[in-house]
């Protein structure tokens, strides 16, 4: 099972080569693991037995930018867009005085902040089988430039 950005540039069947029904894909801005996220996550533990979840962001991410926007500027969007937005300050703030892109850190940032949700706050359906060793949660982080999938975070 994937959790990717909505961003049309990311698509994961064509990432990673695979035909329609072969992942099961959870897209929204940012590749945050909302409480709509979460469902089809736990559905996808407990109905389809999936063994792998990964959570994949990816460079020049806009939801990451625009949260940067709101870090830096204090910059307003509609109501539902900065409730999207919300999950990812912390990302970018938790990387604020890095050297080197802020962004690309932030991305990786919120990946990580998406997988320890998983692995420490889960609901039961998806914290036995981490337990139990049938599931695994791993971040990754997808680069436009190049096409390749860098996979840390991988617990």
């Amino acid at each position: 099972m994937l959790v990717s950005c909505s961003d049309s540039r990311v698509a994961p069947e064509i990432v990673f080569g695979q035909g329609l029904g072969d992942v099961f894909i959870v897209r929204n801005a940012g590749n945050t693991v909302d409480t709509t996220a979460l469902g089809s996550i736990e559905y996808a533990v407990e109905h389809l037995g999936v063994p792998l979840i990964v959570i994949m962001g990816h460079s020049r991410c806009g939801a990451v930018e625009a949260a940067a926007s709101i870090v830096d500027t204090n910059a307003r969007f509609p109501e539902a867009v900065e409730h999207m937005l919300g999950p990812i300050v912390p990302a970018v703030l938790s990387v604020r005085d890095r050297p080197g892109d802020r962004i690309e850190h932030a991305v990786r940032a919120n990946v990580d902040r998406a997988v320890a949700r998983l692995r420490l706050g889960a609901e039961p359906v998806i914290s036995e089988p981490l337990r139990a060793g049938r599931l695994r949660v791993v971040g990754a982080a997808y680069n436009l430039d190049t096409g390749l999938v860098d996979f840390f975070n991988e617990g």
